[in-house]
């Protein structure tokens, strides 16, 4: 049964009760209850607090039109979202240090934040604002609210702020819960309710990650911001809704065609709001058994490297930002007793007192069970098969990151966040990419316009795909692999004939566990001229005929070879000169690029050694 056929089975009293009640069903209590607020992980309570007291003493965040203006004049989008996510941010270190130590000081601290959350003109970040765009201006009309991601972060820190912090903002600043209330209201909950033409709803088939993202946050200013029963149970209702049709649209593999880091936003989303659900009918919707909840739980550890390394792809970075609420992931293996997912959440324990999001942050710190929960190594299964993504994993042992990983994937060139890599694959060496998938650049105007392809990291000839007869691969889902076939569980057969307008080529790819290697073998059509492209991170230290080394990003040496009578084939550098992407590959990337004869190439991954 659906999670939507689960909650609206649910009696009407049950239902309301829910609704109504939710804010002492939830478990996380205002700031009064000094009993709980004073317990918990000492260490985490003085990072936040540590956090709070340096915001103190520097100017709060502004958010300038002239920044917002940017994204039409030149393209640029961070200039606007930093200083907008920073005000979230320091506001919602604010609640939390508020929260944890009861001063009077924190809670006028985020006072002042929450206030000028709601004096901004607009939460719509500048990139989603086509109201304005379609009336050929860039200055929000308070008027006509956009309700995108931006107003979903920024309405999520006003219904947490407010349920912990409620009877202490009556107190100091009389005044204010009826303005966050009005700001929701005209903002997210009337939009809302009223215009269904939204295009994260999904009403169309197409989801994406944008729905449990802002459905979720949603939940939470309908349940502790809107005072009318009847809207606050409508409103739920549509979340609900909302929630099972992205659910449903998901592979039930547990893939994520939007890739590790965006499964943070998308499932690990749908996760944190589908608890909260369950958490206000005190477990009678019990969701966690509807497929395909427990296998996404897995995806994380599915696509672990090693050393904050992560099988990437579209827009994922290769390594994440690991401040993630693993807490979330943690709760989840407790719910569908996968001990593997719990080990993965807790193997990143460490790193869990940033705040990234009021609300995770919140539950997290009120989750006895996650801080007292033992750090464990990370799972790393042997091999991780996904057919509905169409993605292999396959290391050289399971439990460890040493030795070879081999990553393949097939699927089409219109996926989510899509990049032209069709059969492209990763291959690490002890879990460090070599062979490897850039990722996300740093968004701009053009990140999601018809020019996004003008951006050479999402092209063909940067992925470790080849250029048949002098054409990369095209953006669409007809451009697709026509037949993943997986071999034993370190290998596969991907027909790419569709992939390419001509060609009819078949690539191999194969984790050699006895050899301790990996093999990538292509086959084609007589006559057909192939350019083999690999993109390399690291150092290239030695390129001989047949032959080139390189020192990893960690220090290891790789060492690929070819068919000597190939020659040294045409080795490039290109500068980095995206922060994004320099954050994460460092001032230079690599390509190879081999010009293969006859019907037939083959590539061979060995461990190299220093000379």
């Amino acid at each position: 049964m659906s999670i939507a056929r689960r909650w609206h089975a649910l009696s009407p009293a049950i239902r309301r009760a829910a609704v109504d009640s939710a804010r002492d069903r939830l478990g996380v209590p205002e700031l009064r209850h000094r009993d709980r607020w004073n317990s918990g992980p000492t260490s985490v309570r003085s990072a936040i607090v540590a956090r709070a007291d340096a915001d103190r003493h520097t100017p709060w965040p502004h958010t300038l039109l002239s920044d917002f203006a940017r994204y039409w004049r030149d393209g640029v989008r961070t200039a606007y979202e930093n200083p907008a996510g920073e005000l979230r941010q320091r506001t919602s270190t604010a609640v939390l240090a508020a929260a944890l130590t009861g001063e009077q000081r924190y809670v006028d601290e985020a006072a002042d934040g929450l206030l000028l959350l709601c004096e901004q003109t607009t939460w719509c970040w500048a990139a989603h604002e086509s109201f304005a765009a379609a009336r050929g201006e860039v200055v929000a009309d308070p008027e006509t609210p956009y309700l995108d991601l931006g107003a979903a972060e920024t309405v999520d820190v006003l219904a947490w702020a407010d349920l912990v912090l409620g009877p202490a903002l009556d107190e100091r600043v009389p005044g204010l819960r009826r303005r966050l209330r009005a700001e929701a209201n005209r903002r997210v909950l009337e939009p809302f309710l009223t215009d269904r033409r939204w295009h994260w709803l999904g009403l169309d088939g197409h989801l994406h990650n944008w729905n449990p993202w802002i459905h979720g946050h949603v939940l939470a200013a309908a349940l502790f911001l809107e005072a009318d029963p009847v809207r606050r149970t409508k409103a739920v209702d549509l979340v609900v809704d909302g929630l099972d049709r992205y659910l449903r649209a998901l592979p039930a593999d547990g893939g994520c065609d939007e890739g590790s880091a965006y499964w943070w936003n998308g499932p690990a989303r749908l996760a944190s709001a589908v608890e909260l659900l369950d958490r206000i009918t005190l477990g009678a919707l019990d969701p966690w058994s509807v497929e395909p909840l427990a296998e996404l739980a897995r995806y994380p550890q599915r696509m672990a490297l090693g050393a904050g390394w992560y099988v990437n792809v579209g827009d994922g970075p290769a390594r994440p930002d690991p401040a993630q609420p693993w807490d979330v992931l943690h709760r989840w293996g407790r719910r569908t007793g996968d001990q593997a997912v719990m080990a993965q959440a807790a193997a990143h324990r460490d790193q869990s007192d940033a705040v990234v999001g009021l609300g995770r942050a919140l539950v997290a710190l009120v989750d006895d069970e996650w801080w007292q929960a033992p750090v464990v190594p990370m799972p790393l299964p042997r091999s991780s098969w996904l057919p509905d993504v169409q993605l292999l994993v396959a290391r050289e042992e399971g439990g460890s990151a040493a030795g070879w990983t081999l990553a393949v994937k097939g699927g089409h060139n219109d996926e989510n966040h899509n990049h032209n890599d069709v059969g492209s694959f990763i291959a690490a060496l002890d879990g460090t990419p070599v062979l490897v998938d850039l990722g996300q650049p740093t968004y701009t105007a053009i990140s999601f316009s018809d020019r996004r392809y003008e951006q050479w990291v999402v092209r063909s000839e940067w992925h470790n795909v080849p250029v048949v007869d002098g054409r990369e691969q095209e953006a669409g889902s007809q451009w697709r692999a026509a037949d993943f076939a997986v071999q034993d569980d370190a290998g596969v057969e991907i027909d790419l004939s569709d992939a390419y307008p001509s060609g009819n080529l078949r690539r191999t790819a194969t984790l050699d566990r006895p050899g301790q290697a990996i093999r990538v073998v292509d086959t084609w059509a007589p006559g057909t001229e192939i350019a083999e492209h690999f993109v390399i991170a690291g150092h290239p230290v030695a390129h001989e005929p047949g032959r080139l080394t390189v020192e990893t990003l960690d220090g290891g040496i790789a060492e690929l070879h070819w068919d000597v009578a190939l020659g040294t084939g045409q080795l490039e550098k290109r500068a980095v000169d995206d922060e994004l992407l320099r954050s994460v590959w460092g001032p230079a990337v690599h390509r190879l690029i081999l010009a293969a004869g006859n019907d037939r190439f083959e590539l061979t991954l060995t461990r190299g050694h220093r000379r």
